[in-house]
C-alpha cells in the first residue's frame, strides 16, 4: 500500500508539473503572438505611412520592383522589407553649371581654364559659361534608367558635347555677337534630344549663356580687333549714306541736263523748221523780183549789224577837206 501511495503521489506530481509547464508555454506563446503583431503594426506605422509633399512624387517598390508612381498626398505602403518607397522633387527646378562650378563661383574661385575654354570654327579660343536649368518629369526613369547621381553628371557632359559641336561650326565674332542666342537654343534641343535618346527622365527647361569673352592674355588684341571691325563698320556706314546721297542728287541732275537737252533739241529743231519755212517763202519771193529781194536782203542785214557797230562816215565832196562824221 505504501508503495502503491508513493506511485500515485508521483504521478499526480508529475502531471501537476506538466500542467504548469503546459500553462507557462501557452502564456509564453500568446506573448509572442501579441509581440510579433506590436512589431509588425508599429513597422507599418513607421514604414507604411509618410506623407508626400506637393513637390514630391514617390516611387514605391515591392521587392525591388516598381510597382506605382504616387502622387503628393497621404501614401500607404506595405511595410518594410515587403514595400518601401523613394520621393523625387519633381517641381523643383535645378541648376547645373557648365564651364564653372557653382561653389568656386560663389567663393570668387576662378574657374579652370580647361573646363571654360572652347575653340570656335576659325580656330580662336574664347572662354564660355552655361548655366542649365532643368527638373525630373519621370521619377523612375530619373532613379533607375541611369540613376540620380551618374544622371545630374550626364546632363553636363551631353551639354559640353553640343556645346563644343555647335561652337566648332562658328566664327569668333559670331559667337561674341549675333550667335548667342543660337547657341542657347540649339544647345537645348540637342541636349533635350539626348537626354530622352538615354531615358534620363530629365526636361532642360533653359540654357542660359553666362559670358562669352576672350581669353584674359589675348582680350587687348581682340579689343583692337573689335574697334577696327567698329570704325570699318562706321566708314562703310558713311559711305553708304554718302552713296545714298549722291546718286539721288546725281540722278536729279541728269534728269535736269536730259530735260534741258530735249527742250534745246525741240525749240532748235523748231526754229530751224521756222527758218526753212522763211527761206522757202523768200525764195519764192526772189524768184518772182530778184533784184527787189536782194536789195531787202541789204537792208535788213544792215539794220541788224550797224546799232552794233562804230560808224565811220566819210563825206566825199570835191574840193573840200575830209571830215569824220560818227
Amino acid at each position: 500500500m505504501t508503495g502503491t501511495k508513493g506511485q500515485v503521489e508521483g504521478f499526480v506530481s508529475n502531471a501537476l508539473s506538466a500542467l504548469l509547464l503546459g500553462v507557462r508555454w501557452a502564456a509564453t506563446t500568446k506573448n509572442l503572438i501579441l509581440l510579433l503583431v506590436a512589431a509588425i503594426v508599429v513597422d507599418w506605422a513607421i514604414t507604411g505611412i509618410r506623407v508626400v509633399r506637393e513637390d514630391e512624387q514617390a516611387v514605391v517598390l515591392r521587392f525591388g520592383a516598381v510597382t506605382r508612381v504616387a502622387p503628393a498626398g497621404i501614401l500607404f505602403t506595405l511595410p518594410w522589407p515587403l514595400e518601401r518607397s523613394i520621393t523625387v522633387k519633381t517641381s523643383e527646378v535645378r541648376t547645373m553649371p557648365v564651364g564653372y562650378k557653382l561653389v568656386d563661383s560663389v567663393r570668387g574661385i576662378p574657374p579652370n581654364p580647361k573646363e571654360v575654354e572652347w575653340v570656335t570654327g576659325d580656330t580662336n579660343i574664347i572662354n564660355l559659361k552655361l548655366t542649365l536649368k532643368y527638373s525630373v518629369y519621370d521619377p523612375v526613369k530619373y532613379l533607375f534608367s541611369v540613376g540620380p547621381i551618374d544622371t545630374d553628371f550626364l546632363l553636363r557632359r551631353c551639354a559640353e558635347e553640343n556645346v563644343t559641336k555647335l561652337i566648332a561650326t562658328m566664327p569668333v565674332d559670331e559667337v561674341l555677337t549675333s550667335g548667342k542666342f543660337r547657341i542657347q537654343e540649339e544647345t537645348r534641343q540637342r541636349t533635350q534630344a539626348m537626354l530622352d535618346y538615354l531615358d534620363t527622365g530629365i526636361r532642360l527647361i533653359t540654357v542660359n549663356l553666362g559670358g562669352v569673352e576672350p581669353p584674359s592674355n589675348v582680350i587687348e588684341a581682340f579689343n583692337d580687333v573689335s574697334t577696327a571691325k567698329t570704325e570699318k563698320a562706321k566708314m562703310l556706314n558713311q559711305a553708304d549714306g554718302y552713296q545714298k546721297d549722291l546718286i539721288p542728287r546725281a540722278r536729279a541732275m541728269a534728269n535736269r541736263m536730259i530735260q534741258e537737252a530735249e527742250s534745246y533739241h525741240a525749240a532748235t529743231v523748231e526754229g530751224a523748221r521756222g527758218k526753212a519755212a522763211q527761206f522757202t517763202k523768200l525764195l519764192e519771193q526772189a524768184r518772182l523780183a530778184r533784184g527787189i529781194t536782194q536789195t531787202r536782203l541789204y537792208l535788213e542785214a544792215m539794220e541788224r549789224i550797224l546799232p552794233r557797230t562804230r560808224k565811220i562816215i566819210v563825206e566825199d565832196k570835191e574840193g573840200e577837206k575830209i571830215r569824220l562824221l560818227e
